[in-house]
């Protein structure tokens, strides 16, 4: 299980135009595939809902060209929530560091549904993709937990529009629980 806060305000991103910060959850299922040169490389399956904030401060984004140009500048200029669920397939590299520190890169991708529509991302159907680096504490044979940061991005590959989307920088910890 992780646990993630992010937002575009942040010393790799900083756009003036409007505030997006995200709350993430990721349940996660492990699936070891393979040990290559002392790194073990996994597969995970991570469903997840993020729970977000976001407004618009730069009402000029959305442009007089649009069909209800005034009306979307008034809607998009509030503050609100929005939630994204998803289901995302990643691999995770882990190289042990020390007896129970180990260094860790995790890259993914899913399949996600936004239910509010912004100006910078259509309500619907919508891909992410997101990248951390970490460290694992093994407590104890079963359990250990994560420190991390990544990048996570959020757009529907031109399948709406509109399609800005949004990256963040985040960071975050997680909780780990061997079943065997």
């Amino acid at each position: 299980m992780q646990f993630s806060q992010g937002n575009e305000n942040n010393f790799m991103f900083d756009d003036v135009d409007y505030f997006y910060r995200a709350n993430i959850i990721k349940g996660q299922l492990y699936f070891p595939i393979t040990t290559l040169k002392s790194v073990e490389v996994s597969l995970i399956v991570q469903p997840q809902i993020q729970f977000i904030k976001h407004q618009l401060y730069n009402e000029q984004f959305v442009r007089p060209e649009e069909d209800n140009y005034i009306e979307k500048r008034q809607r998009y200029t509030q503050l609100k929530n929005l939630s994204i669920t998803a289901i995302e397939f990643g691999i995770e590299a882990k190289q042990q560091l020390f007896k129970n520190l180990s260094i860790f890169f995790q890259a993914g991708l899913g399949l996600s549904y936004v239910d509010t529509a912004t100006e910078r991302l259509a309500k619907g159907f919508t891909f992410l993709e997101n990248g951390n680096l970490g460290l694992d504490l093994q407590l104890n044979q079963k359990t250990s937990i994560q420190f991390f940061g990544g990048l996570g991005h959020v757009s529907n590959l031109d399948f709406q529009l509109p399609n800005s989307g949004y990256t963040i920088f985040n960071t975050g910890f997680g909780f780990q629980y061997s079943l065997k």
